[in-house]
């Protein structure tokens, strides 16, 4: 059983969950992690047979999840995560969307070209280092960093028993395959490929994935705070035998 119910807000199936006692899942969208891609896949199944799906924009974090609902999320790399990030921004949010480019953004795009560039400039002694720090505070996607959506480590092991998902770009076939089967989706429901579902620019200018190793240096050095957060999301895959949650996958009321 799948129905989208795409103009039921999120407070009627919030009403409709608790109605019918199917759990709540909400899926955090953290910038540049597979999250548009997701969406698409979704949209038309977000009221299914046990659970309800709620798709929310970048702007909510797990702190705007009520309490005892559940949560599901995909990460990636850092690296790749800036990469694609920064190609993101200097395409101005194309092909999925045209979110023009900050002042601020405008300034350190006239300044770096390509992610190796600024990733470089991130070191102290470099040329350009003020310019950097600039447009790591200034790029949308490439400011964010996980704890902007999770808070602290605090409130993350408070609230570790609600995590649903936790999805990786690197295992992204495989962790949608345990998802489809935990939410009990059709079979025949499979991951977009094609540039507008994805919201990927392959073979834009500044989308190249491949960094020298002294600019991926830089690069895990500088979110080296969000490492320590993929460690956490690590130890809890390890802790639960893969992307979902099994025991939570049956459907408790939430």
């Amino acid at each position: 059983m799948s129905l989208s119910f795409r103009g039921l807000n999120r407070l009627g199936k919030m009403a409709l969950a608790a109605v019918t006692g199917r759990t709540n899942i909400h899926f955090l969208h953290i910038r540049k992690t597979g999250g548009t891609t997701i969406k698409h896949v979704l949209a038309d199944h977000q009221v299914l047979a046990r659970h309800v799906l709620h798709l929310h924009p970048h702007r909510v974090r797990l702190e705007d999840i009520p309490r005892g609902h559940k949560v599901m999320f995909v990460v990636r790399d850092p690296v790749t995560r800036f990469v694609s990030g920064f190609g993101s921004r200097l395409r101005q949010g194309a092909p999925a969307h045209l979110v023009p480019w900050t002042a601020d953004e405008a300034r350190a795009f006239a300044q770096f070209k390509d992610p190796e560039s600024l990733a470089l400039a991130l070191d102290s002694a470099h040329p350009n280092h003020a310019a950097a720090l600039h447009a790591m505070a200034s790029i949308t996607h490439i400011r964010a960093s996980y704890w902007d959506w999770f808070g602290n480590e605090a409130l993350l092991a408070e609230r570790e028993d609600q995590i649903f998902f936790i999805g990786g770009i690197e295992t992204f076939a495989s962790d949608f395959a345990a998802l489809k089967s935990a939410l009990a989706l059709p079979d025949s429901l499979v991951l977009p490929e094609d540039p507008m579902s994805t919201n990927r620019g392959a073979g834009a200018p500044g989308t190249s994935s491949r960094l020298g190793e002294e600019a991926v240096a830089q690069i895990r050095a500088w979110y080296q705070r969000d490492y320590d957060f993929l460690a956490f999301c690590d130890g809890w895959r390890q802790r639960h035998g893969g992307a979902v949650d099994s025991g939570r996958a049956s459907g408790v009321p939430g």
